[in-house]
Order: structure tokens, then C-alpha cells, then sequence
């Protein structure tokens, strides 16, 4: 299928080289049959012959001779069927994903697909008549991922076809006379095979100047994606190349890509280093049951294991030759780029950073291309222009950040200590410690000569990541339920608010740190039920109840944990994440208070249920009032807290998922409880821009009363909405409404205490 085409593979029937397959697995039978019958058969009996001169010198070796071809033919008919059996498998699947996108996906979208130049599709919308309409910013986002994706099922097609054509040739060889050429087990040992001759190819064309052609470094991306979490083939892969090589093709494929201006070349290379890390992290990973810290990668073909680690480690701190005129980049640079994609194992990731943290706290430091121009801006990861890659912690943080029991481990282990020349420190400390830290570098070309303080903002905020990962077991950007907490994760949030919470200063808008705080703010609102616990002085009668361990906040000293939310606050998105959370967990409090007051009065249940929130208001609004009041320009600050509260309320629902086992509503009551949160965050928390910075410029502390009023009026809500869903009157001169009352009294109290 030479030149295939979106019709070929849309219209094609594979049946017949389904029957293909089958043919030739019955030619394999009868051959091995034929094989054994000439090894069993003919040859024992001709080695059992008492042969003597012409016979004895030319007829048993004869024999022997036509065993081996009877054994070669199985072989290579063995070869054959593989690879139409995997032919037709992976096109059959290549083919129905084909059929959906442009069946299913397409026409649900009102899109006509149809053959564009080459291996391409077209893809746009038409109407009814069949006419084309003028499109959204959305529809015309929609469109092109769907015409990229019919794209890359026609490049797999293409790619599977051209793997077979050249196994086929391989296995039949060039002497039509004799069997016994290549032997390949399946279509991945073809395509590996490649991957792994294009790579080669290209570090050997690089050491001349030259480089792979735009439609080899195409088909080395589209082997690639087809098969980066295919264990087999991605242990195979990086076996095969070795970690230097692996790791200097990354880094001059990267260099040279974005360097250049051909948009086409930086588009592979891109999705090229995304696929090699994907690679790296699914062949690191030790299945179940062979994580034997003594096993050798040589002994297992789905596992990269202690040896190649070891190999990669001597590696990390060697200069990768790349053809630059300045400074040559080291192993670890190239290596942090590709950490950024897949979730990786701890038992290849911790080895890895305690490598590199060590080296740090040892002196030494990462090269630097530096050149005089300051305007070249190469660099070794392309996913970020921002993040050019030359510090490798922000590649290995981000890898924290997806890997959350690496990241877990890590953060709960250090480095030195024992026969060590370096002091124990822990490795929390050493990336948030202010006086025994480490030194953030300025990632960019002109690093050394033109440093600043924005080019190391995108370690921090990895860091914030990991740290996220590492608190609540989830990768960063997990849109799924909030999960269980273990001890290791509760300890560290609680080590987390101690060492910030102490030095509040480093977490605000204009600290050293403030790229943390986005961050902070979902591992506040992810632990408010500890939180909220620890600011009602314990919880006695269950109403922040949650499944896991609990945060040991209670421990802390000298008000780190209100400096921590104060200070995390100054940050619109760190804000937004908390106020929604808490005002969750504030009305599940007061519903689950109200459901079950015992012996004691309504009012009392509640407004102690109410309490915590008041608290964290306070401490929340006095960073909101801090950052608005010191922005260059008020109005900008107060309409991003306003855009980042609404954008926060998928906290909400998270909250209200976790409690489901705890406030008295389910079905569709719980869906509308969560809405209700959401209005009562969104008509509380949200300020006119232009009226609420007069009230800043004007009084500070006026602005900050409005705050605590609208605080309590929002619990108040929520008590009035969950006494309504009891039956509970709130009318005036009723116990609900002195209730009502003592909620709102108690959140003005303790909004007050946060505060301070």
C-alpha cells in the first residue's frame, strides 16, 4: 500500500490479509512438522548410519545441510506470519479509530472529512446545504485536533505498512536459493529496530553538520508514538541506544529545532521529546512483582533496572557533545527534559534526584551556552519557551509533579549524612530553606552575563507542583476526586506550613518564593478539613470528619499556620482555590451539626460548627487586602481575585464529593447543595473593582469590615439553606432564627482572630 491514502484506508477491506495471516500460521505448522520429522528423522538416523567414504564425506553432511534450510524455511515463514498477524491487528485497530473519528466524532460536529494532498485529510464544517459556515475560536480548535488526529492514524497506517514491506524484504533476503535471513518475533521488533536506526543516523549525520531529512525525523516521530508505552519496545529502545547516545540525540534534536526557524522540524521535535519521556517512564517501570533492587535490565525485557540506572547516573554529569561553540550541556540537562512527560517510578526517579541534589550541595553547577548574543534563545526543552531547560531541577520537579509517590518519598528522604561528606539535610529544606536552600539559577542562553529573577520563576512553580503531588497523592492538574491522605502525605503538608508559615514573607506577591503560592492554595483547600479542625481548637464532635490521615497542625507554633494562609492568600488563584474550599466544608459542617445536635441546642452545634471558616476568612482577607492595596494597579488585582473565585469552584464540587458520606442530602440534592456553595462563594467573595479599591485607597480597615460582614452573611446563608432543607423555620423570633443570628455572631468573632 505504497502511497496510501485517507481512502484507501477508510475504504479498504482487511479480510484478505486477515486469511493471509492464517495462511501462513498452517504453512508454519507444516513446516515446524517438516523441521522436526528432518531433525528426528533424517538426521539421527544419518548420524546412526555406519557410513563409509563418499557417503560418509558428502551424503550426511547433505543431510544435515537440508535439515537446517527445513529448520531456516519454519523460521522464516515464522517471520512472515508475524508480521502480517500483527499487520492486520494493528491496522484492523488504526482502521476503526479511523472510522470513529470521521463516522462518529466528525458528524457529530456537523464535519466533512475528505482526502487532502498525500496521506492528509481536509477537514471543515458545513451546514445542512452543504455549504461551509463561518466559525468559533472553539469549532476551529475542534477542527484542526480532529484533522490532526485522522492525520496521525493515516501516518501509523502509512508506518505500518512500510515496517512490513521492509521486514518482507529482509526476511526473504536477497538469495532466492536459501533460507535463513532476518528473524523478527513480532511488528514491534521492526519498528524498534528503526527507531533505533534513525536515531543512530541522525547523532552520525550531526557529527558531519547534517541532519535527518523532514520525512525521516516524521517517521522516526510516528514509531515512536505509536509505541512509547509499549514496555517491550521502549526498554528495547533505550537498551539499544544506550543513555549517552539516548540523551544526545534528545539534546542535539532539541538544540537544533529550536535554533532554527523551520516551524515543521520544531513541531516534531516537540512531540519527539514528549514521546521519549513517555518511552523513559514506561521502561523504568518495574512490573508488579520485579522491582528486586538487584535485578539487572539484562534479565528482564519489560524493565530498565539498577544497571542502566547506573550507566545514566555516569552519564548525568558528562558534557553531551553537541556541536555547540560555548559550553557543552551534561547528561542531567537533556535527561530533565524528557522527565517532564509520564509518570515515573520511584525506583528509578529518587535515585536519579538525589544525584543531582547531591551534586548541587556539593558546588557544582550546570553549564550554560552563554552566548555574546543574548538574543539566541536554543534551548533544551521545547515545551515551555519560558523554560529553556539548562536548570534540570525545573524538568525533574515537573516529574515530581506527575509521579506523586516518587514525589512523596522524596521529599520525605535527604541527602548527606552517614560516610558522607555533606551534613544531613532533608530535601524539603533544601528547596525551601531560605538561608540553607538552594540557589535558584536563571534558566536562559545569557544566564551568567544577563541574569534575572523572571527566568527563575518556572523552577518555582515546578516545585509547587511536585510539592502538590507530593501532599495529596494525585499529579498536578488532577481534575479527578480528592483522594484518602497517607501519614508521609499529611506530615509533609504539616512540615510544608511550618517551614512557610515561619517565613511568610518568602510566599508573598513580592517574595522570593510567591511562584509557590497557586500551589499552596490547592494543598490548602485539598487539607481544609485539618485545617478548619485545628482553627475550631480540635473536633470533639466529628464535623470535619474525612477519610486518611490528618495533618498534625495542631503542633505548629506562633501562629504559622494563619501567617501561612495569610501570606498564601496575596495570591488571586491560591484565594480562590481556599475561600471556595472553606465555604464547603463550612456548610457541610453546619449540616452535619444540624443533623445530629444530641443534647445540646441548635444554635450551639452550629455556631461551633461554624466557627473554623471564620478563621480562615479572616486570614485569607487580610492577604487579599494586602496584595489589592500594594498592586501597581488595583482594579486589574481585583478582577483577576474575581475571575480566580469563579474559576475555583470545582473545589466545590470535590468537597461535596468527599462528603458525600456526611451531609444528610444525596442524588440530586447534592448537586444542588453544591451549586448553592457555589452562588454563596461567587455573591460573598466577589467585589465591584472600582468600589472596592476606593474603599482600600480610602480605609483599609473599612474595606476589611465589609469583608467580615459578608463573610458571616455567607455561613449565615448556609445555615438558612440547610434549616429550609430540614424543615427548620429561620422566621423571625424562632429558634432557627436565633440560630441564624449565632452563626453569623460567630463567624464576625472568629474573622476577627484570623485576622491577627
Amino acid at each position: 500500500m505504497a502511497g496510501l491514502t485517507y481512502d484507501d484506508l477508510y475504504q479498504v477491506s482487511l479480510s484478505s490479509l486477515g486469511s493471509a495471516a492464517e495462511d501462513w500460521k498452517d504453512m508454519v505448522d507444516q513446516l515446524a512438522k517438516l523441521a522436526t520429522d528432518a531433525t528426528d528423522g533424517m538426521v539421527r538416523q544419518s548420524d546412526a548410519a555406519r557410513w563409509e567414504g563418499v557417503n560418509a564425506g558428502v551424503t550426511r553432511p547433505f543431510i544435515r545441510t537440508t535439515a537446517a534450510e527445513f529448520r531456516d524455511a519454519h523460521a522464516q515463514a515464522k517471520s512472515i506470519w508475524s508480521m502480517l498477524r500483527d499487520a492486520h491487528q494493528d491496522l484492523t485497530a488504526v482502521q476503526k479509530a479511523l472510522k470513529k473519528a470521521v463516522d462518529v466524532d466528525a458528524k457529530k460536529h456537523s464535519i466533512q472529512v475528505s482526502g487532502g494532498p498525500g496521506s492528509t485529510v481536509i477537514c471543515q464544517y458545513v451546514d445542512r446545504s452543504g455549504e461551509k459556515t463561518k466559525l468559533k475560536p472553539e469549532q476551529v480548535e475542534y477542527l484542526k485536533a480532529l484533522e490532526e488526529q485522522i492525520n496521525s492514524l493515516i501516518a501509523q497506517a502509512v508506518e505500518i505498512d512500510g515496517s512490513v514491506a521492509r521486514a518482507l524484504g529482509r526476511i526473504h533476503g536477497g538469495d532466492s536459493h536459501n533460507f535463513g535471513h532476518a528473524k523478527y518475533d513480532s511488528l514491534d521488533d521492526v519498528q524498534r529496530e528503526r527507531t533505533v536506526q534513525l536515531a543512530k543516523r541522525s547523532l552520525s549525520l550531526h557529527e558531519k553538520g547534517e541532519e535527518l531529512s523532514t520525512k525521516e525525523l516524521a517517521e522516526f516521530r510516528t514509531l515512536l508514538q505509536g509505541s512509547a508505552k509499549d514496555p517491550e519496545f521502549a526498554v528495547e529502545f533505550y537498551r539499544e541506544m544506550g543513555a549517552k547516545d539516548a540523551l544526545r540525540f534528545q539534546a542535539q534534536l532539541s538544540i537544533d529545532a529550536s535554533s532554527g526557524d523551520d516551524k515543521t522540524r520544531l513541531e516534531l521535535a516537540q512531540s519527539i521529546q514528549k514521546d521519549m519521556g513517555l518511552a523513559l517512564a514506561t521502561a523504568t517501570d518495574p512490573p508488579s512483582g520485579k522491582d528486586n533492587p538487584h535485578t539487572s535490565f539484562r534479565e528482564d525485557r519489560t524493565y530498565l533496572g539498577k544497571a542502566w540506572i547506573n550507566d545514566l547516573k555516569k552519564v548525568g554529569t558528562q558534557p553531551l557533545n553537541v556541536g555547540l561553540d560555548h559550553a557543552q550541556p551534561v547528561g542531567y540537562q537533556a535527561l530533565a527534559s524528557l522527565l517532564r512527560n509520564g509518570n515515573y517510578d520511584k525506583s528509578f526517579l529518587n535515585p536519579i534526584a538525589q544525584d543531582m541534589v547531591t551534586l548541587e550541595r556539593k558546588g557544582g553547577s550546570w553549564p550554560v551556552p552563554d552566548p555574546h548574543k543574548g538574543d539566541q534563545h536554543f534551548g533544551l526543552n521545547l515545551a515551555d519557551k519560558k523554560s529553556p531547560g539548562w536548570d534540570p531541577m525545573t524538568g525533574l520537579l515537573e516529574a515530581f509533579g506527575h509521579s506523586p509517590e516518587a514525589s512523596t518519598a522524596f521529599f520525605n528522604g535527604s541527602t548527606g549524612g552517614g560516610n558522607s561528606d555533606l551534613k544531613r539535610l532533608n530535601n524539603l529544606d533544601f528547596f525551601l530553606s531560605e538561608d540553607k536552600g538552594r540557589e535558584w539559577l536563571p534558566d536562559k542562553t545569557s544566564g551568567l552575563t544577563d541574569p534575572d529573577d523572571e527566568s527563575r520563576v518556572p523552577a518555582k512553580q515546578a516545585l509547587g507542583h511536585a510539592l502538590e503531588s507530593a501532599t495529596t497523592g494525585r499529579p498536578y492538574g488532577d481534575e479527578g476526586p480528592l483522594k484518602p491522605h497517607t501519614r508521609e502525605q499529611a506530615d509533609l503538608f504539616t512540615k510544608v506550613v511550618q517551614e512557610l508559615g515561619a517565613n511568610p514573607g518568602s510566599i508573598k506577591h513580592d517574595g522570593s518564593l510567591a511562584a509557590l503560592a497557586p500551589s499552596l492554595g490547592n494543598m490548602s483547600a485539598e487539607y481544609m478539613y485539618d485545617i478548619q479542625r485545628t482553627l475550631g481548637a480540635g473536633d470533639n464532635s466529628g464535623y470535619f470528619e474525612h477519610e486518611g490521615a490528618d495533618a498534625d497542625l495542631a503542633s505548629l507554633k506562633n501562629n504559622e499556620l494563619n501567617q501561612f494562609l495569610q501570606a498564601t492568600a496575596e495570591d488571586p488563584e491560591a484565594y480562590g482555590a481556599i475561600t471556595n474550599s472553606q465555604q464547603a466544608v463550612t456548610t457541610e459542617a453546619i449540616r452535619v451539626a444540624m443533623a445530629d445536635p444530641g443534647s445540646e441546642t441548635l444554635a450551639a452545634v452550629t455556631e461551633r460548627a461554624a466557627r473554623p471558616g471564620g478563621y480562615v476568612a479572616g486570614c485569607t482577607a487580610e492577604g487579599r487586602a494586602d496584595a489589592i492595596a500594594a498592586a501597581d494597579d488595583s482594579v486589574k488585582k481585583i478582577e483577576e481575585y474575581n475571575q480566580k473565585i469563579e474559576e475555583g469552584d470545582k473545589w466545590v464540587g470535590r468537597i461535596a464529593d468527599m462528603a458525600a458520606n456526611h451531609i444528610p442530602v444525596a442524588g440530586d440534592a447534592a448537586s444542588w447543595l453544591a451549586e448553592d456553595i457555589r452562588e454563596a462563594v461567587v455573591k460573598h467573595y466577589t467585589k465591584d473593582d472600582s468600589e472596592a479599591t476606593a474603599k482600600i485607597a480610602e480605609n483599609r480597615e473599612n474595606f476589611l469590615e465589609g469583608e467580615r460582614k459578608q463573610a458571616a452573611r455567607a455561613a449565615e446563608q448556609a445555615f438558612i439553606d440547610a434549616a429550609k432543607d430540614r424543615g427548620i423555620s429561620t422566621a423571625p423570633g424562632t429558634p432557627g432564627a436565633g440560630a441564624a443570628d449565632d452563626v453569623y455572631s460567630a463567624i464576625i468573632g472568629t474573622f476577627t482572630d484570623g485576622r491577627s
